[in-house]
């Protein structure tokens, strides 16, 4: 049953993706599930965005969904798509030099290279793609760099990152990227105990009791917890959303109530993005997640 909803999520996210390729965002930020889901929904979105069958039907106003049998479909899946960049923090410089492949290395001389091509028009019909992973911070010189052009790119070319979570990634990043979550994949037997603060946290959403006093003693609450709190309530957001709820999970049972609406959905990933970039300005962990429980509570009582 659980891969069963995995799946059905999963071809939800497509049919998101089907429908985002109309008017495409600048960047895309996929975050969860396993590595290789990950890149697969990245060159499913490259698909949607250059497959002549998707492209027809996205002029006529509707859902983009590529065919996956044509040339372009097949060498985006090989990576042999002229218009398809991937690059890749985990690769060094030495392996990109040494053993150039056709995903290379996430450094300067690479983004440089790509930042030139970025006004000459690609060379189908379709949108200049690049992937970007392993985005860690011995490669924030060239993420760095990329800013500006992640803010206008252009209109031939669009970005997509890749990341078990955005709270791994450059803040920076994360706000200027149009966000989507996949299933995270979980068993009986990796479960991980319940975080002690997940738990409270989901007892204050529902009663109004106990998460404030406890993190509100000195050094109760530290940034580490704050930030593991901030992907709880990611994850659980995410499996309400797609309709995988674990109903294990204390979270997942709270935010299952706004999965329906779209409007609470995006106002509350805006709050934990916002939520995340103040963890990054060193704010009080306690004082930031007074603010946004006491904004979730709210919200919840308006359902």
């Amino acid at each position: 049953m659980e891969h069963a909803d995995s799946a059905g999520a999963m071809e939800q996210l497509r049919s998101r993706l089907d429908l985002l390729a109309r008017r495409p965002p600048s960047v895309l930020l996929l975050e969860g599930g396993n590595e290789k889901e990950r890149m697969d929904m990245g060159l499913y979105w490259a698909k949607a965005l250059n497959c002549t069958s998707a492209r027809e039907l996205s002029q006529q106003g509707q859902p983009a969904k590529p065919c996956g049998t044509c040339r372009v479909c097949r060498q985006i899946a090989n990576n042999e798509y002229m218009d398809l960049h991937i690059f890749d923090g985990r690769i060094t410089n030495k392996q990109d030099e040494e053993k150039p492949g056709p995903v290379r290395a996430l450094r300067m001389e690479n983004i440089r290279e790509l930042k030139a091509n970025l006004g000459v028009r690609p060379h189908g019909n379709g949108k200049r793609v690049a992937i970007l992973q392993g985005m860690g911070s011995t490669r924030e010189e060239a993420l760095n760099s990329l800013l500006k052009t992640l803010e206008e790119p252009g209109e031939n070319t669009v970005f997509v990152l890749l990341s078990p979570q955005r709270a791994q990634i450059l803040p920076t990043l994360v706000s200027r990227s149009i966000c989507l979550t996949l299933p995270w994949t979980s068993s009986k037997s990796t479960k991980k105990e319940l975080n002690p603060q997940e738990s409270s946290l989901a007892e204050f959403l529902g009663s109004g009791n106990g998460f404030m006093d406890k993190i509100a003693g000195k050094g109760a609450f530290d940034a580490t917890m704050a930030a593991q709190l901030l992907v709880c309530c990611q994850q659980s957001l995410a499996r309400a959303t797609a309709g995988a709820n674990d109903t294990s999970k204390p979270l997942d049972n709270i935010f299952v109530r706004i999965a329906g609406n779209a409007a609470w959905i995006a106002k509350l990933c805006l709050w934990l993005a916002e939520a995340q970039d103040m963890l990054s300005y060193n704010v009080s962990p306690a004082r930031i997640w007074e603010a946004l429980a006491s904004r979730i509570f709210i919200l919840l009582r308006n359902v």
